[in-house]
Protein backbone atom coordinates (compact mmCIF):
# COMPACT_ATOMS: atom_id res chain seq x y z
CA UNK A 1 0.00 0.00 0.00
CA UNK A 2 1.61 3.14 -0.97
CA UNK A 3 0.20 6.20 1.42
CA UNK A 4 2.27 10.07 -0.17
CA UNK A 5 5.84 10.53 1.66
CA UNK A 6 4.88 13.63 2.11
CA UNK A 7 0.75 14.68 3.12
CA UNK A 8 -0.98 16.47 5.44
CA UNK A 9 -3.97 14.79 6.87
CA UNK A 10 -6.47 15.55 9.75
CA UNK A 11 -8.07 12.89 12.00
CA UNK A 12 -11.43 13.56 13.16
CA UNK A 13 -12.12 11.71 16.94
CA UNK A 14 -8.62 10.82 16.82
CA UNK A 15 -8.79 10.31 20.73
CA UNK A 16 -11.14 7.44 19.69
CA UNK A 17 -10.72 3.72 19.64
CA UNK A 18 -10.52 4.01 15.93
CA UNK A 19 -9.45 7.48 15.13
CA UNK A 20 -6.21 6.49 16.67
CA UNK A 21 -5.58 3.26 15.15
CA UNK A 22 -6.09 5.19 11.93
CA UNK A 23 -3.57 7.91 13.02
CA UNK A 24 -1.48 5.35 13.78
CA UNK A 25 -1.31 3.91 10.28
CA UNK A 26 -1.09 7.19 8.40
CA UNK A 27 2.12 8.64 10.82
CA UNK A 28 5.05 8.16 8.65
CA UNK A 29 8.08 10.68 7.63
CA UNK A 30 7.91 13.35 6.34
CA UNK A 31 3.87 13.45 6.90
CA UNK A 32 1.95 16.10 8.90
CA UNK A 33 -1.15 14.53 10.88
CA UNK A 34 -3.36 16.61 12.40
CA UNK A 35 -4.93 14.94 15.71
CA UNK A 36 -8.70 16.36 16.60
CA UNK A 37 -10.40 15.67 19.78
CA UNK A 38 -13.02 16.68 22.35
CA UNK A 39 -12.25 15.88 26.03
CA UNK A 40 -9.21 13.37 26.04
CA UNK A 41 -6.39 15.45 25.85
CA UNK A 42 -4.26 13.08 27.77
CA UNK A 43 -4.82 10.54 25.28
CA UNK A 44 -4.01 13.08 22.28
CA UNK A 45 -0.94 13.75 23.81
CA UNK A 46 0.31 10.41 24.21
CA UNK A 47 -0.76 9.40 20.39
CA UNK A 48 1.03 12.85 19.25
CA UNK A 49 4.01 11.31 20.85
CA UNK A 50 3.96 8.02 18.89
CA UNK A 51 3.26 10.09 15.71
CA UNK A 52 6.83 12.03 16.26
CA UNK A 53 8.89 8.89 16.84
CA UNK A 54 7.08 7.53 13.36
CA UNK A 55 9.13 10.31 12.05
CA UNK A 56 5.36 12.52 11.22
CA UNK A 57 4.70 15.89 12.88
CA UNK A 58 1.09 15.89 15.17
CA UNK A 59 -0.70 19.04 16.04
CA UNK A 60 -3.29 18.66 18.15
CA UNK A 61 -6.99 20.55 17.38
CA UNK A 62 -9.41 20.55 20.12
CA UNK A 63 -13.40 20.96 19.61
CA UNK A 64 -16.59 20.15 20.13
CA UNK A 65 -18.73 19.32 17.20
CA UNK A 66 -22.17 19.96 19.10
CA UNK A 67 -22.72 22.70 16.37
CA UNK A 68 -22.24 24.06 12.85
CA UNK A 69 -20.64 26.78 14.02
CA UNK A 70 -17.94 24.67 16.13
CA UNK A 71 -17.64 22.71 13.18
CA UNK A 72 -16.80 26.01 11.04
CA UNK A 73 -14.59 27.19 13.65
CA UNK A 74 -12.54 23.51 13.47
CA UNK A 75 -12.26 23.79 9.68
CA UNK A 76 -10.74 27.56 9.67
CA UNK A 77 -8.20 26.67 12.62
CA UNK A 78 -7.52 23.64 10.71
CA UNK A 79 -6.78 25.68 7.35
CA UNK A 80 -4.87 28.32 9.05
CA UNK A 81 -2.42 26.03 10.75
CA UNK A 82 -1.86 23.13 7.96
CA UNK A 83 -3.11 24.60 4.80
CA UNK A 84 -5.14 22.20 2.52
CA UNK A 85 -5.22 18.93 3.23
CA UNK A 86 -4.55 15.68 1.51
CA UNK A 87 -6.55 13.30 3.03
CA UNK A 88 -9.25 13.84 5.95
CA UNK A 89 -11.18 10.96 8.16
CA UNK A 90 -13.79 11.32 9.82
CA UNK A 91 -14.02 8.64 12.77
CA UNK A 92 -15.85 11.09 15.65
CA UNK A 93 -19.21 10.41 17.39
CA UNK A 94 -20.54 8.07 20.23
CA UNK A 95 -22.74 5.17 20.23
CA UNK A 96 -25.54 7.07 21.87
CA UNK A 97 -27.58 3.95 23.49
CA UNK A 98 -31.01 4.43 24.47
CA UNK A 99 -34.49 2.03 23.28
CA UNK A 100 -36.41 3.17 20.63
CA UNK A 101 -39.88 3.16 23.05
CA UNK A 102 -37.59 6.16 24.92
CA UNK A 103 -36.57 8.51 21.63
CA UNK A 104 -37.55 11.90 21.78
CA UNK A 105 -37.07 14.19 19.22
CA UNK A 106 -34.19 15.49 20.78
CA UNK A 107 -32.72 12.19 21.03
CA UNK A 108 -33.10 11.75 16.93
CA UNK A 109 -31.68 15.17 16.46
CA UNK A 110 -28.37 15.19 18.79
CA UNK A 111 -27.95 11.79 16.53
CA UNK A 112 -28.25 13.06 13.25
CA UNK A 113 -26.03 15.81 13.72
CA UNK A 114 -23.34 13.96 15.70
CA UNK A 115 -23.33 11.46 13.02
CA UNK A 116 -24.23 13.20 9.91
CA UNK A 117 -24.52 17.17 10.11
CA UNK A 118 -21.02 17.33 11.67
CA UNK A 119 -18.56 14.89 9.41
CA UNK A 120 -20.62 16.17 5.97
CA UNK A 121 -19.99 19.88 7.70
CA UNK A 122 -16.02 19.48 7.89
CA UNK A 123 -15.97 17.72 4.65
CA UNK A 124 -18.02 19.96 2.70
CA UNK A 125 -15.47 22.31 4.18
CA UNK A 126 -12.34 20.69 3.43
CA UNK A 127 -13.53 20.13 -0.31
CA UNK A 128 -13.12 23.62 -1.45
CA UNK A 129 -9.48 23.81 -1.16
CA UNK A 130 -8.88 20.10 -2.06
CA UNK A 131 -10.93 20.55 -5.23
CA UNK A 132 -8.52 23.58 -6.01
CA UNK A 133 -5.70 21.28 -6.18
CA UNK A 134 -7.27 18.96 -8.00
CA UNK A 135 -6.67 16.24 -5.22
CA UNK A 136 -8.01 14.93 -2.06
CA UNK A 137 -9.14 12.15 -0.24
CA UNK A 138 -11.78 11.95 2.29
CA UNK A 139 -13.24 8.88 3.86
CA UNK A 140 -15.89 8.61 6.27
CA UNK A 141 -16.21 6.48 9.43
CA UNK A 142 -20.15 4.53 8.88
CA UNK A 143 -21.03 1.27 11.13
CA UNK A 144 -22.99 -2.06 10.24
CA UNK A 145 -25.92 -0.41 12.09
CA UNK A 146 -26.63 1.29 8.78
CA UNK A 147 -26.79 -1.90 6.64
CA UNK A 148 -28.81 -3.94 9.49
CA UNK A 149 -31.28 -0.83 11.39
CA UNK A 150 -28.89 -1.57 14.48
CA UNK A 151 -30.49 -2.89 17.77
CA UNK A 152 -33.77 -1.58 19.57
CA UNK A 153 -31.21 1.13 21.55
CA UNK A 154 -29.43 2.56 18.19
CA UNK A 155 -32.20 2.81 16.29
CA UNK A 156 -31.37 6.54 15.58
CA UNK A 157 -27.86 6.05 15.33
CA UNK A 158 -28.53 3.70 12.26
CA UNK A 159 -30.55 6.09 10.90
CA UNK A 160 -27.80 8.82 11.04
CA UNK A 161 -25.39 6.56 9.96
CA UNK A 162 -27.36 5.73 6.80
CA UNK A 163 -27.97 9.36 6.32
CA UNK A 164 -24.46 10.15 6.43
CA UNK A 165 -23.71 7.53 3.85
CA UNK A 166 -26.62 8.41 1.52
CA UNK A 167 -25.06 11.92 1.24
CA UNK A 168 -21.68 10.19 0.81
CA UNK A 169 -22.77 8.34 -2.43
CA UNK A 170 -24.08 12.23 -3.93
CA UNK A 171 -21.14 13.97 -2.72
CA UNK A 172 -19.07 11.83 -4.02
CA UNK A 173 -20.38 12.02 -7.37
CA UNK A 174 -20.69 15.32 -7.51
CA UNK A 175 -16.94 16.20 -6.98
CA UNK A 176 -15.25 13.26 -8.64
CA UNK A 177 -14.25 14.91 -11.71
CA UNK A 178 -11.90 17.71 -9.58
CA UNK A 179 -9.94 15.18 -8.10
CA UNK A 180 -11.37 14.66 -5.38
CA UNK A 181 -12.57 11.24 -3.71
CA UNK A 182 -14.94 10.42 -1.15
CA UNK A 183 -15.58 7.12 0.22
CA UNK A 184 -16.88 5.49 3.22
CA UNK A 185 -15.50 2.52 5.80
CA UNK A 186 -18.39 0.57 7.23
CA UNK A 187 -17.03 -1.12 10.60
CA UNK A 188 -18.33 -3.69 11.95
CA UNK A 189 -18.38 -5.27 16.32
CA UNK A 190 -14.68 -3.58 17.53
CA UNK A 191 -14.09 -4.14 21.05
CA UNK A 192 -14.15 -0.81 22.57
CA UNK A 193 -15.15 0.87 25.68
CA UNK A 194 -18.53 2.25 23.91
CA UNK A 195 -19.42 -1.12 22.51
CA UNK A 196 -18.72 -2.77 26.29
CA UNK A 197 -20.28 -0.16 27.98
CA UNK A 198 -23.52 -0.15 26.19
CA UNK A 199 -23.72 -4.08 26.29
CA UNK A 200 -23.28 -6.56 29.19
CA UNK A 201 -21.08 -9.55 28.89
CA UNK A 202 -24.20 -11.89 27.72
CA UNK A 203 -24.91 -9.62 25.04
CA UNK A 204 -21.57 -9.19 23.66
CA UNK A 205 -21.07 -12.97 23.32
CA UNK A 206 -24.44 -13.54 21.72
CA UNK A 207 -23.51 -10.24 19.33
CA UNK A 208 -20.32 -11.97 18.58
CA UNK A 209 -22.16 -15.21 17.53
CA UNK A 210 -23.87 -13.63 14.55
CA UNK A 211 -20.86 -12.83 13.20
CA UNK A 212 -19.97 -15.15 10.58
CA UNK A 213 -16.22 -14.88 11.43
CA UNK A 214 -17.12 -15.23 14.75
CA UNK A 215 -14.92 -12.75 16.59
CA UNK A 216 -14.78 -9.01 17.63
CA UNK A 217 -12.98 -6.81 15.15
CA UNK A 218 -9.72 -5.22 15.47
CA UNK A 219 -9.59 -1.30 15.72
CA UNK A 220 -6.54 -1.42 12.87
CA UNK A 221 -8.49 -3.67 10.74
CA UNK A 222 -10.87 -0.62 10.54
CA UNK A 223 -7.94 2.03 10.22
CA UNK A 224 -6.47 -0.20 7.23
CA UNK A 225 -9.12 -0.12 5.27
CA UNK A 226 -9.43 4.07 5.67
CA UNK A 227 -5.68 4.04 4.83
CA UNK A 228 -6.22 2.06 1.82
CA UNK A 229 -8.87 4.67 0.45
CA UNK A 230 -5.71 7.48 1.10
CA UNK A 231 -3.35 5.76 -0.54
CA UNK A 232 -2.55 5.58 -4.54
CA UNK A 233 -4.20 1.83 -4.72
CA UNK A 234 -7.16 3.64 -4.15
CA UNK A 235 -7.03 6.10 -7.19
CA UNK A 236 -9.69 4.72 -8.86
CA UNK A 237 -12.41 3.97 -6.41
CA UNK A 238 -15.11 6.72 -5.22
CA UNK A 239 -18.71 7.36 -3.99
CA UNK A 240 -17.78 3.46 -2.36
CA UNK A 241 -18.78 2.03 0.90
CA UNK A 242 -15.66 -0.59 2.15
CA UNK A 243 -17.67 -2.96 5.03
CA UNK A 244 -15.18 -4.31 7.65
CA UNK A 245 -17.16 -6.66 9.51
CA UNK A 246 -16.13 -10.62 9.37
CA UNK A 247 -18.73 -11.12 6.71
CA UNK A 248 -21.67 -9.77 8.74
Amino acid sequence: MTLPTAATYVVIGASGTIGSAVVRRLASPGVVVGLHYCRNRAAVDGLRASVERAGARGVCFQSPLDSEEACLRLSNQIGVELGTLDGLALCAGRVPWRQWKDLSGGDWQNAVFEHCVAPFTLGQAAVAGMQARARGRIVYLSSIAAKYGGSPRTLHYAAAKAALEAAMHGLAADVARSGVQINGVRAGFVHSPQQQAGRSPGEIAERLERIPMGRAGQPDEVAAAVAFLMSAEAGFITGEIMTVAGGD
